[in-house]
């Protein structure tokens, strides 16, 4: 065989193993890469997942310190007067002869706005997620197992997992009054009448970060109670109480991680009003008529009629003593 021919052969081999080692070496460099990129990705996911739930836990417990017990003294009857009014007071209509009176009944008084996209979320989309926070409006602050039985499966459902996964322990644990910002809990011995809360108020969608759609709710409800001696009712106040509630509902379509996908609470605020302290510091509603705890703190510069105002601000002070 010629050198020549043998050299040139073993060149052309060497040249292939060297382009196969290269070729070998740039695809483990793209696979680390790929993994390197894939880890950050995760990282991220698992990040953003955990500052949406601290964030969710904050809004919480901030918004609970705001519902606050006001002063109803001022706006008490006299004597003559409350007599003419226990003839006047219509267990049948309880509402009747107060601001809540021409508000819609239950469920009919939450209703959506018309679905639009909004940002990167289509009408459809919009439409869908305005569905669910009216769902969980109702199940929230309307439906008897929420009020009643204090069962809140039926709300939380219709949250992310990891937004249920934070919520659940605040129930039947003695941690009601954390959850008191979101859901509605009648007071055990103190039942409802026969009769769908009056509500009214807003719902409005805007865009959020990315991935991210913010629903707006803000809603008043009024709950009629059983009076516990009906001849001393001597104002539709003493068997109503009102409760509004802004919160607003985000919903998380993509960039976290499967669990945290859904919906959940973000900023929460609002107030009782013509409530039971004793019971409200427990995160439980009771009409302020019912009391058993200190008399309220009376404070100025708000009538009767601002509290049934959603457009109203919100009261920074509170009528419940400390």
């Amino acid at each position: 065989m010629d050198h020549r021919e043998h050299g040139d052969s073993a060149a052309v081999e060497d040249a292939e193993w060297r382009s196969r080692v290269r070729e070998s070496a740039r695809a483990d460099v793209r696979a680390m890469l790929r993994a390197s990129r894939r880890r950050k990705a995760e990282r991220w996911l698992v990040t953003a997942t955990v500052l949406v739930a601290i964030v969710a836990v904050l809004m919480l417990l901030v918004g609970v310190g705001m519902f606050d017990g006001q002063d109803r003294s001022a706006a008490r009857p006299t004597p003559d007067q409350g007599q003419q009014l226990v003839q006047a007071v219509d267990l049948d209509a309880p509402f009747a002869g107060t601001p809540a009176e021409g508000w819609a009944d239950g469920a009919k008084g939450i209703t959506a706005p018309a679905p639009m996209q909004v940002g990167e979320f289509s009408a459809g989309e919009v439409a869908a997620a305005t569905d669910t926070v009216r769902d969980a409006l109702i199940a929230s602050r309307i439906d008897r197992t929420m009020l009643i039985d204090h069962n809140p499966d039926s709300y939380l459902r219709l949250l992310a997992p990891d937004a249920r996964k934070l919520l659940k322990p605040l129930f039947g644990t003695g941690r009601e009054p954390q959850a008191q910002a979101l859901v509605s809990l009648i007071a055990q011995g103190h039942p409802l009448l026969d009769v769908e809360p009056k509500v009214t108020g807003t719902m409005t969608v805007e865009a959020g970060a990315p991935n991210q759609l913010i629903i707006h709710t803000n809603y008043l409800f009024a709950y009629a109670f059983e009076p516990a001696d009906p001849s001393a009712v001597t104002d539709p106040m003493d068997l109503i109480v009102l409760v509004r509630a802004q919160v607003d509902y985000r919903l998380l379509k993509e960039g976290f991680t499967e669990d945290s996908l859904g919906l959940w609470y973000g900023h929460v605020g609002g107030f009782g009003y013509s409530i039971a302290c004793d019971w409200y510091k427990k995160g439980f509603l009771a009409p302020a008529a019912r009391d058993q705890s200190a008399t309220h703190v009376q404070r100025p510069g708000h009538d009767r009629a601002s509290f049934f105002d959603p457009k109203a601000e919100l009261p920074a002070e509170s009528g419940c003593p400390s």
